[in-house]
Formats: C-alpha cells, sequence, structure tokens
C-alpha cells in the first residue's frame, strides 16, 4: 500500500508541476489540432485517447513515449485513414531498443486536407487553394527496475494553407508504471507544449497543449484488457454550453466529458477484437430523437508472420464517419 501511495504521490506532483508551468498558455485558439488525432487504427477503435497500453505496439510511443518497450524493438508501422470532410491522414512510428533501458523512436504525420476554392469578397471563383499539415519527431525512453518509464520526445511542425505558412517546435513527455504481475499500468503524459516559431500571419498562436492519465489492465479470468483515460486534464470544461436538448451543460457531463474507453478481446492472441467509446464525442454530435451510435469506435487486429494489420471505424456523425487501417512490420526478422 506505501509503494502504491509514493507511486500515486510522484505522479500527482509531476501533473501538478507541468499543468501549472503550461496553464498560463490555454487561452485563445490552438492551431495544429491534427497533433491529437488518433495515431493508430488500435489506439482509434479503443476511443482514441488511449495512452496507457504498454505492449508490442511501437505506434503508442508517439502518443506517451514512456510506453516505450523492447517488445517495440525495430518494429515499423504505417497508418492511414480518408479522414473528414475528403482529407487525408498518415502516420509513420519506428523504435530501437539501445540495451540497458533506453530506447529511441521516430515518427511522423501528415494531414492534407484537399483542394478549397479560392473566392473573393463577391462570391466569384479564382481557382483553388491547397493546406497541409506535416511533423516529424524524435523521441527517447529509459525504463527503470521493469517499472518505471519516463520518456520524452520532440517534434518539429509545418503548416501551409495557400500562400502562407507556419512553423513550430512541440515537446511531449510522459511517465508509466507498470504492475507486471498484475498485467497493469498506469500512463501520464503531457502533450504539445512549445512554441509557435513562425505564424501564419503577425499573431502566433498556441499549441494543443493537452494532459492525459491512462490505466490499463488485462484481466486474468477472462481474455480482455480495459483501458479507461482521462483526456484533456489541463481544462476543467471542455464541454459545450449545451447537450442536444438546448439544455445546459451540468458538471457531472463535464466531468465525463473527460473520459474515453477501450476494451481489446483476446490482447494475447493472433486475432483481437476492439471497442471503444468516446463520451465527449458522443454527448456532443449525437443526433436528437435519432440512434446515431455517435462515440462509438470499433476494429480488430489480425497477426501473421512478421506482419500486423489494424482496422478501425469511427462513428463521428451519422453522415462522418472514418475508417482507418494501419500495418506494422518486424524488421528484427522475428516472428510476432
Amino acid at each position: 500500500m506505501q509503494q502504491i501511495y509514493a507511486i500515486l504521490k510522484k505522479i500527482y506532483l509531476l501533473f501538478l508541476l507541468i499543468t501549472s508551468f503550461f496553464s498560463f498558455g490555454q487561452g485563445g485558439n490552438n492551431v495544429y489540432p491534427f497533433l491529437n488525432i488518433p495515431v493508430s487504427a488500435r489506439q482509434a477503435a479503443l476511443g482514441g485517447d488511449a495512452v496507457s497500453i504498454r505492449d508490442y505496439d511501437v505506434n503508442f510511443a508517439a502518443v506517451n513515449p514512456a510506453l516505450l518497450n523492447v517488445e517495440m524493438h525495430n518494429k515499423l508501422s504505417v497508418n492511414a485513414a480518408l479522414y473528414l470532410a475528403d482529407s487525408k491522414y498518415g502516420t509513420v512510428n519506428y523504435a530501437r531498443d539501445l540495451e540497458n533501458g533506453n530506447l529511441v523512436f521516430v515518427s511522423a504525420r501528415y494531414m492534407d486536407y484537399g483542394t478549397t476554392p479560392r473566392t473573393d469578397e463577391a462570391g466569384f471563383q479564382n481557382g483553388d487553394f491547397s493546406a497541409t499539415d506535416a511533423a516529424i519527431g524524435l523521441g527517447y525512453a529509459k525504463q527503470f527496475e521493469d517499472e518505471w518509464t519516463i520518456g520524452a520526445s520532440v517534434q518539429f511542425i509545418t503548416s501551409n494553407i495557400d500562400t502562407y505558412s507556419s512553423m513550430a517546435i512541440a515537446g511531449t513527455a510522459g511517465v508509466t508504471y507498470n504492475f507486471k504481475n498484475t498485467k497493469e499500468t498506469v500512463g501520464l503524459v503531457f502533450r504539445n507544449f512549445g512554441y509557435q516559431i513562425k505564424a501564419f500571419d503577425v499573431q502566433r498562436e498556441l499549441l494543443p497543449f493537452r494532459v492525459d492519465l491512462g490505466y490499463t489492465k488485462t484481466l486474468e479470468k477472462f481474455p480482455v484488457a480495459v483501458t479507461i483515460t482521462a483526456h484533456d486534464l489541463q481544462q476543467l470544461d471542455i464541454s459545450a454550453t449545451e447537450d442536444v436538448n438546448g439544455q445546459e451543460v451540468k458538471l457531472p457531463r463535464k466531468v465525463l466529458d473527460h473520459i474515453s474507453l477501450g476494451a481489446e478481446f483476446f490482447p494475447e492472441s493472433s486475432f483481437n477484437i476492439r471497442l471503444g467509446y468516446n463520451v465527449k464525442r458522443g454527448n456532443e454530435l449525437a443526433v436528437l430523437d435519432q440512434r446515431s451510435f455517435t462515440g462509438l469506435s470499433a476494429g480488430f487486429g489480425i497477426k501473421f508472420s512478421k506482419f500486423r494489420f489494424d482496422f478501425a471505424h469511427i462513428r463521428y456523425h451519422n453522415s462522418s464517419n472514418v475508417n482507418q487501417l494501419g500495418l506494422t512490420l518486424d524488421l528484427s526478422g522475428n516472428r510476432y
């Protein structure tokens, strides 16, 4: 009990320190929202916010660098999706074990928003313009005594909208504690803190900083791994002012909007089934008097030889759904 108390105390103190340091910058609008899109099909299927899944999946190192571990060694993963409004989204992640508890990874992500008609004040069209976002990152993690892992990463970000462009540097820092005997992991991560070194115009904008706390446990008597994530903890109120019925959103709903849930069935087998629910998305994108299943996500994973294939279907709205694909290759030559 004393050990668990000491762990929670350290995590809480770290949370207070970093949150207080960055809380001054949480007013106004944020740029580069693509940094918070699920990094892989597996994360998307499990509710979209998981930060505490510590296993073979190299993609989670890009979400929380402290999830890096030796099972990710020499694995390369590519994910792609036809995203909302005909935009295209993709990620690439690779990790390597340097031995003695030292691990590194490289990551990249890209968002292509397609083309949009360029019109003047009178509404006359004058050609088209395009918009893209891209980021490339490098991360490092150190594992202590099989339980504690700390990690950090830095990303260089570029964005282009028509003739305007911007650049930024963003950091992510995390810590995890792995209860190996009970197959539990607690993860805390501070994402996207940094500085816009070149603005689109005169005014510099804020990065989409967020604080996430997650817990994952693989059950002993039933083949399922359950993940609970409390996201966007840097800000208490992340909810819309009114619900789908036009009523003022109360405190209990504001608290629940921070939660996303995920369950992976048969997590240690060659075939997995995944379900997830994002409470905020389910509340705010629901349609009155219609059963839309908004906020739900589902998917599966299958591994064979040196390959792993993942698929996710994310329900955003009656008219807007996303399918995301992922392929992971073990470059070390070992079978999964």
